[in-house]
């Protein structure tokens, strides 16, 4: 089989014959010899060679059979030089992958769309109040709370408020509502796991307008409390741990071990209402089973105004905008609180934000990180297209006597134009293939980094594609373009009379296309270094910060016995034996349990409220058994510290040292009560300073009794050998206990904090790699401009020589022309640096300070080293050269 193209080739050749042939024949019937008829045929004819040229242009094929003779004479082109060539794509392949896969994790996080019917009708409603500014509308509460500039933004309502608002909106928008998901054990057919359960109400689906792969979804019906327990699980779940059995419709399920029936699977393109939801299970929030669970707060008080706990999701109706919904919606809000503030400026109002991309916790805490990475790898995308248009410029320096003589033998400047360009895009194409390898290996990279669990992977699908060719095709134009018609407008009558050991007879100029390229590649590297150098430095410092406690030696672990069916005195018992099995292992020094993991990114939060003092102070609460304190290795500085008679009364309680100097002098024996409460607690300790959820944070810390009541909680080993050598006889000892009961997020303290950093290790890691290959690509660049300088000033440099220059005179030269270029990019690039770092980088958002001048120093000082590198070796060979040999050139 032949292409089209060789196809027309060879019918042109048969008919060619054909005509000599036939005017052979008309001379050979006029008396000639039949090779005296040949000749004079092809002398009638004309030239052959010629009048096909004139059939090809006239052929729909030409242009493909030129574009693969250039892509052709392109490849043997690149074969010739291949460490160049090889370095080139390399350059390409990492500034288009790490493009790519910035762009997929932008995409994931900040710009795709839930797979619903309609998502942008989605709406998710907050309320926000001034910063600072306390109400006393609600005792208890479950969700987030943020801040926005001036004011406190957060997720939760009460169920009179939702019920007042769904009633309220009717006609405009349809409301559901939604609790936090919570972690739970499930048992199918023998097999155990555990899973996230979210509970939601029965008008949550309805409103998604999500159709099942198999069964049914929840229904309003099912918001009855007498209704059967029933539960919808994802696709992902079905798969996993139902192992895709297609009977398990209307089967038993037992979370937390309470039978639940199932009612339906989820389809595969839904993947929850978040940003990377990891969600598996869905119930009816009657049928949770934090409501189910007679200790817990939620059944007790979800049905009170003064409990917020619910989040609610809203579909506006057709034609129903955001602010037109905000009045309903604010005045039925009004209306469920149990009392109006006294201070107008303390009251709460409703805010809606777009949820056709899901909700944003995490696109609240990644959006402007991404962003900035975005930008960064951008400009990484930049240098190395700079660098490959500074290869193509130096190459058509040296194939300026093959351009001219081209042009000289009929070659048209558009088909020179064409080869050219054709020659950078095989670079680019070569360059996108290998990019698709590197873009899914720093994707799949950065989902580690990112916060733990997230179900945010990166696939190879043909956005991914669609993203790789498309960055492809602009970095073929930005860097083919402008070199492929510089070439195309050399002078031939000039570049033929060149000398045949000379490369090029332009003039020297400080001012070439090349050092303009460098100099910019090095302004864009300031601030790629200066970011690497800030966000690693930040990392560090991080890192390398005081705790309060000695975090070495550290083991921690999870237990859910309420979750097993452990309750009253049998919990409290469970409590007592566990503690006392491991503290009598020898691996095991000290031995404490919380409710609040330590150094977990969050915590448990209630303001301390002194009698007489109106102002309230933030504080985190903790509620620990007594030998927590000693387990984490924070001391006690004044009074005492918690023991096992103060556990059933838990009216004393433990500060941390901040707190302490807030209460003021002599806070031993002075009472105070936390939130809401009426009850008073006395300070019997203050604790040495300690980290309570984060090493970026120091809040001040109450440690409360634990009364032994708790379904879950967290228990903190400190361990005589490295913790995870003592994990085994640990892991024996709960056995002993419940061999049924799984030990839950086991971690030693370096893990744990290590988990609270990832977007930090994340900035840190794909910053300092940008940083690093802005270096690499730079140094490439300027090594390759001055050594084609060099290479063409071959014989100004022997007339230096014969002149009196010494080589030092040489070096000298060299360097500094070298070294210049750098130096202006360095001038030009940390002003812009400093500048761009304090005006449109929001630090805050960040979580670090703005740009430290000593960071920016040592960033400029990284680039001055690179450049003497990258300049060293033109210089030593330029003054290592013969002088005669160099003028013998020409």
């Amino acid at each position: 089989m032949q292409w089209p193209w060789r196809k027309a080739e060879t019918d042109l050749d048969r008919e060619m014959r054909y005509h000599l042939d036939t005017l052979a024949d008309a001379f050979e019937k006029q008396g000639m010899p039949r090779a005296e008829a040949l000749r004079r045929a092809r002398v009638e004819f004309g030239g052959v060679e010629q009048v096909k040229e004139q059939c090809r242009d006239e052929s729909r094929w030409r242009v493909f059979a030129e574009v693969g003779q250039d892509a052709g004479f392109g490849i043997r082109m690149m074969r010739k030089t291949p460490v160049v060539t090889a370095a080139a794509i390399l350059s390409l392949a990492l500034g288009i992958g790490a493009t790519t896969a910035i762009l997929a994790l932008v995409d994931a996080v900040l710009w795709r769309t839930l797979e619903v019917p309609q998502a942008q009708q989605l709406t998710e409603i907050f309320w926000q109040a001034k910063e600072g500014r306390t109400t006393e509308l609600y005792r208890g509460a479950s969700g987030s709370m943020f801040p926005d500039g001036p004011v406190r933004v957060a997720d939760f309502f009460s169920r009179v408020a939702f019920e007042s608002m769904s009633k309220q909106a009717a006609g405009r928008a349809q409301l559901a509502a939604h609790l936090y998901p919570s972690e739970v054990s499930t048992s199918y057919a023998g097999s155990t796991a555990v899973a996230k359960l979210r509970a939601v109400s029965g008008s949550f689906f309805p409103l998604l307008g999500i159709r099942p792969h198999a069964g049914r979804a929840l229904t309003p019906a099912d918001d009855d409390a007498a209704a059967p327990m029933t539960v919808v699980v994802s696709h992902q779940y079905w798969q996993s741990a139902l192992r895709g059995d297609a009977q398990a419709i209307g089967r038993g399920l037992r979370i937390n071990n309470r039978s639940y029936s199932i009612a339906g699977v989820l389809p595969a393109t839904f993947g929850g209402i978040e940003v990377g939801d990891t969600v598996d299970l869905y119930t009816s929030i009657p049928h949770a089973p934090d409501m189910l669970n007679p200790e817990s707060w939620l059944r007790a008080e979800s049905g009170d105004p003064k409990t917020w706990c619910f989040q609610l999701l809203a579909r506006r109706a057709p034609g129903v905008s955001n602010e037109a919904l905000k009045p309903l919606l604010d005045a039925a809000f009004r209306s469920s609180w149990v009392a109006q503030p006294e201070d107008p400026e303390a009251a709460l109002v409703i805010r809606l934000q777009a949820a056709g991309g899901g909700l944003g916790g995490l696109r609240r805490e990644f959006g402007n990180p991404l962003s900035v990475l975005f930008t960064l790898v951008a400009l990484v995308l930049l240098i190395a297209c700079a660098n490959i248009a500074n290869l193509l410029l130096a190459r058509a320096d040296w194939r300026r006597k093959e351009v001219a003589l081209r042009v000289s033998l009929g070659c048209s400047r558009s088909r020179l134009m064409r080869q050219f360009f054709t020659e950078s895009a095989l670079l680019a194409a070569a360059g996108g293939l290998l990019s698709i390898a590197v873009a899914y290996a720093t994707a799949n990279f950065a989902v580690t980094l990112m916060p733990n669990p997230v179900r945010l992977g990166f696939s190879l699908d043909a956005r991914a594609f669609l993203a790789t060719l498309a960055i492809t095709v602009v970095t073929a134009l930005v860097f083919g373009l402008y070199p492929a018609w510089r070439t195309a407008r050399v002078d031939a009558s000039p570049a033929l009379k060149e000398g045949s050991g000379s490369v090029g007879g332009a003039s020297h100029s400080w001012v070439t296309p090349g050092k303009l390229l460098v100099l910019g590649q090095v302004a864009l590297a300031v601030l790629l270094v200066a970011a690497a150098a800030a966000f690693t430095s930040h990392l560090r410092k991080i890192i390398t910060s005081e705790t309060g406690f000695e975090r070495s030696g550290l083991l921690m672990f999870d237990l859910r016995p309420g979750q097993s069916g452990y309750q009253g005195p049998r919990l409290q018992q469970f409590y007592v034996d566990l503690e006392r099995r491991l503290r009598d292992l020898p691996a095991v020094e000290s031995i404490g349990i919380a409710r609040i993991r330590p150094m977990m990114g969050g915590g448990y939060w209630n303001p301390v409220k002194l009698p007489g003092r109106p102002k309230e102070i933030p504080s985190a609460v903790n509620f620990v058994t007594e030998g927590y304190l000693r387990a984490l290795g924070v001391k006690i500085v004044a009074g005492r510290g918690l023991t096992a008679q103060d556990l059933p009364a838990a009216r004393v309680a433990v500060v941390s040292e901040d707190l302490a100097k807030e209460i003021g002098p002599s806070p031993l024996g002075r009472t105070f009560s936390l939130g809401e409460s009426k009850e008073s607690i006395v300070i019997v300790g203050v604790a040495a300073w300690a980290r309570y959820d984060r090493l970026t944070h120091q809040p001040n810390i109450v440690y409360v009794p634990n009364p032994r009541k708790e379904d879950s909680f967290t228990v903190l080993l400190r361990a005589r050998i490295p913790p995870m050598q003592a994990l085994d006889s640990v892991r024996r000892a709960v056995t002993e206990l419940d061999r049924d009961l799984p030990m839950v997020e086991v971690a030693t303290m370096e893990e744990q904090i290590a988990n609270t950093l990832r977007r930090e290790r994340l900035f840190a890691w794909l910053c300092g790699s940008f940083g690093v290959l802005a270096l690499l690509l730079c140094m490439i660049g300027l090594y390759g401009v001055m050594s084609y300088a060099m290479a063409r000033r071959g014989q100004e440099m022997g007339i230096r020589m014969a002149l009196g220059a010494s080589r030092a005179d040489i070096f000298r030269h060299v360097l500094g022309e070298g070294m210049g270029v750098a130096l202006f990019g360095l001038l030009i690039g940390a002003p812009a640096t400093y500048f761009a770092a304090h005006r449109f980088v929001n630090h805050k958002d960040l979580g670090m300070e703005p740009l430290d001048p000593a960071m920016l120093t040592w960033s400029i000082a990284a680039l001055v080293l690179c450049a003497v590198l990258a300049v060293l070796a033109p210089a030593l060979r330029a003054a290592s050269a013969d002088p005669v040999k160099a003028l013998r050139q020409g």
